[in-house]
């Protein structure tokens, strides 16, 4: 698992972690950017947490699961999806 900080309830595995919590205002350590993580998004700009309440949607206007995208990425997920896809192919065959 690891050491993690929260940044307003998101758990974020970036840099030094020191099990620090952030709240929205914050001066936070790591770059600006929107992070995902499977509890939600957190937005740092300037240096600072500014929302973690955000929606992402794709280009077609349909809400996307954070949990979807990092399992997508994960490739320990990758490999179980594969085996339980040929486990169908092959029970169905």
């Amino acid at each position: 698992m690891g050491v993690y900080d929260e940044y307003e309830g998101i758990q974020l595995k970036i840099g030094d972690c020191n099990l620090d919590s952030f709240r929205i205002g914050d001066k936070v350590p790591i770059d600006d950017g929107i992070y995902i993580a499977y509890e939600g998004a957190a937005i740092v700009l300037d240096g600072v947490l500014i929302t973690t309440d955000l929606k992402l949607f794709d280009k077609w206007g349909k809400m996307l699961d954070p949990t979807e995208f990092i399992e997508n990425r994960n490739p320990v997920s990758r490999v179980i999806m594969e085996f339980i896809e040929n486990a169908k192919d092959k029970k169905s065959s």
